[in-house]
């Protein structure tokens, strides 16, 4: 007898499929690149596309391919659309208020999700509780929200977000942005810097 999966939602999904659901489902009308979706959930490409095309077949996606590059959005027209994301969000919420049911924690040890301790705005840690500070970065980032990289450089300190960022980012209008978000950060703790000394 094997053991039951860590999370209902992975157990339901699978993790490739799971990260295109969360990737283009929770926030409707968002459109991603295969391999921007892949980054954001540290899953194979190939693996991914596989799921991608399945849901694509399916009539949940639609793909709209530029040269090289496929781009892919939720359905609008799908009947299923409006369920498929509310199961989504729903299983999403339970993993990050850390109350999935085979998450059940040992006594003494604290299983809530990082993104949930730091107040970010979505569970970029859904997939792996144990994520590591530089993954937790990059995959949060990579959402490219100013509110949630203050928090990360708040958390672990403008020189170890910028490092990683510059290790793990490679899309170059996401460094573009990440770059002014990053000098505008740090302008505003040197200010409060000042501030807190006078």
């Amino acid at each position: 007898m094997t053991a039951p999966p860590a999370s209902p939602a992975l157990a339901l999904f699978g993790k490739a499929k799971l990260v295109a659901l969360r990737s283009l489902l929770a926030e409707p009308g968002r459109a991603m690149y295969l391999r921007e979706i892949s980054r954001a959930g540290d899953i194979a490409p190939s693996a991914l596309a596989r799921e991608l095309d399945s849901l694509v077949a399916a009539g949940l996606l639609r793909e709209e391919r530029q040269g090289r590059l496929r781009l892919f959005c939720a359905n609008p027209h799908s009947s299923l659309l409006p369920s498929l994301q509310a199961l989504t969000r729903a299983l999403l919420d339970l993993e990050a208020a850390g109350q999935a049911p085979s998450a059940a924690a040992p006594p003494g040890k604290d299983r809530s999700p990082k993104s949930q301790k730091l107040g970010l705005s979505a569970p970029f840690d859904w997939s792996n509780a144990e994520i590591s500070d530089d993954a937790l970065i990059a995959k949060t980032a990579a959402s490219l929200r100013f509110e949630d990289v203050a928090r990360l450089c708040v958390q672990y300190g403008l020189s170890q977000v910028r490092q990683t960022l510059e290790a793990r980012i490679t899309d170059p209008l996401a460094r573009t942005i990440l770059t002014r978000q990053l000098r505008n950060i740090e302008a505003a703790m040197t200010e409060d810097a000042h501030v807190g000394a006078a």
